[in-house]
């Protein structure tokens, strides 16, 4: 397939569904996943998509992929990821969290024992953090019903009245300059609010996110304390960044201020 006639074929696709992962349309096209990868790139940079969590979805819809759906996606990378990020928490530490599937596996990693308080905007980790006796605070807001996150002023004023340790967070892109952007304006605005009331930021990035860009701008690399990856970032992106490596775990990277 031509590669013009395989770029109709996905906005086809994704404006009747909404949505496609980056699997799904290398079956459908007959295609690799880094050729897929690079169409979407592509589509992306005209305008006519924005990349999702291991998707895509049109220009022109302003909803993300399911929770439901992302949830899935990258799971076993995600995991690798959390495990090694969870080293940095120690007892009795106030926590802030956002609600992305990234970092809905951070709570795997955290134990009763160790009298921890989490903050967060997720539903979903509010409620498994519970069912682990984790003491858990929720930012309350108004409820998004594909993220199921928190969001909105409640929010933000919540978040503002603490002082956090550490804030674990994702997003749905990071481009080749170090920017870090993402598809909801109102949890990309909750996140840099936790991000000002944090002693440390910790970003939590799978390699489906690399080289792209969303419509919010979040931060750089050049401003967050640490970086946890499944996958080598570019040593011009660490230098520009001023990141270096601090340990590599069972498939995940973690990098850390100079």
């Amino acid at each position: 397939m031509y590669k013009n006639q395989r770029h109709n074929e996905i906005l086809d696709i994704l404006k009747e569904e909404g949505f496609a992962s980056v699997k799904d349309l290398a079956e459908r096209l007959y295609a690799s996943l880094p050729t897929i990868r690079r169409d979407l790139n592509f589509l992306q940079n005209e305008g006519m998509i924005h990349r999702s969590h291991g998707g895509a979805i049109p220009a022109d819809e302003k909803r993300k992929a399911p929770v439901s759906f992302r949830s899935g996606t990258q799971s076993k990378q995600k995991a690798k990821i959390c495990r090694l990020a969870a080293e940095l928490i120690s007892s009795g530490n106030l926590i802030f969290t956002d609600a992305s599937t990234t970092v809905m596996h951070l709570a795997d990693y955290l134990q009763e024992e160790d009298d921890l308080t989490v903050v967060t905007n997720g539903y979903p980790i509010c409620r498994s953090l519970s069912e682990q006796n984790i003491r858990t605070v929720s930012t309350g807001g108004r409820l998004l019903k594909d993220s199921m996150a928190f969001v909105g002023n409640t929010a933000e004023e919540t978040a503002s009245g603490f002082n956090a340790d550490l804030f674990f967070f994702s997003s749905s892109a990071l481009d080749e300059e170090g920017t870090i952007s993402d598809y909801s304006e109102e949890e990309t605005a909750l996140r840099r609010v936790m991000m000002r009331r944090s002693r440390q930021t910790v970003f939590l990035c799978d390699s489906e996110k690399f080289n792209s860009r969303s419509a919010y701008r979040m931060t750089s690399l050049s401003e967050i304390d640490h970086v946890i990856t499944d996958s080598p970032l570019p040593d011009s992106l660490l230098e520009k960044n001023g990141l270096s490596l601090v340990k590599q775990d069972d498939g995940a990277v973690w990098y850390g201020k100079k």
